[in-house]
């Protein structure tokens, strides 16, 4: 009678050779995508990261007050000031219990025109410059939390604002303000963090101009964009 097979005998032969085999075929491909995943997160990091230091740029000069004290912002408050290409400015005051706006006028001077020809001068220096014309609309009341998490958040990008400068023909300029700093913006990019300061920028500008009824939505409005900005900073900031 013949001996039956030694599976024991035969698993201690074959192991070796299969843990070689994994060895040499498996264990490279595994590594291979690792290092594919890697780089991939890699990458997507350093885009996340990109668009996180396309924020607000400093003012570049050229940004003072027009004299309208009704318009200018308080010690502590932020004044907000939009500059639409095709259209009259408008903007806000923000300080942590309220929200202020105003329209067809602004609380800044930007990028004044250049001086009239010489030709023209004279008739110029005998004209009356006529009184802006402009509206403002009733003080919001916030909530405290609200009120302050906005004024801070914005208050923060002011004090960071380092990107480079951009202009151009049209598109909306916003000029960002408290106490002695500046900051500024035109038309960014969508996925930016300008963007996205923007965002909570005309969220509040919105705020400071409707009705009453709307509030609750706008509300939730200033809260998501606060929300995306103190989650970009927790995973992005350097």
């Amino acid at each position: 009678m013949k001996a039956g097979i030694d599976v024991k005998r035969v698993l201690l032969m074959v192991t070796p050779v299969a843990l070689v085999l994994c060895a040499v075929v498996v264990v490279p491909v595994v590594l291979e995508r690792w290092d594919d995943r890697r780089a991939r997160l890699g990458a997507i990091r350093a885009e996340k990261q990109a668009l996180y230091r396309a924020r607000l740029e400093p003012c570049s000069g050229g940004v003072d007050s027009i004299g309208i004290e009704e318009l200018a912002p308080r010690p502590g408050e932020i004044g907000v000031d939009i500059f639409p290409a095709f259209a009259a400015p408008e903007g806000f005051r923000l300080s942590h219990a309220s929200l202020s706006g105003h329209a067809g006028a602004s609380a800044a001077g930007y990028l004044p025109p250049p001086p009239p020809p010489p030709e023209r001068a004279e008739v110029n220096q005998a004209t009356e410059p006529l009184a802006p014309s402009y509206k403002t609309f009733p003080p919001v009341v916030l909530p405290q939390a609200l009120g302050t998490r906005a004024l801070e958040t914005l208050k923060a990008e002011i004090d960071h604002a380092d990107a480079a400068g951009s202009m151009g023909l049209d598109g909306v300029t916003y000029i960002l303000r408290y106490d002695d700093k500046c900051a500024s913006a035109w038309s960014p990019a969508p996925g930016t963090r300008a963007h996205k300061i923007i965002g909570l920028v005309n969220a509040l500008d919105s705020l400071s101009k409707e009705d009453a009824s709307e509030a609750a939505t706008l509300h939730a409005d200033v809260s998501r964009w606060i929300a995306e900005l103190e989650s970009d900073t927790r995973e992005l900031a350097d």
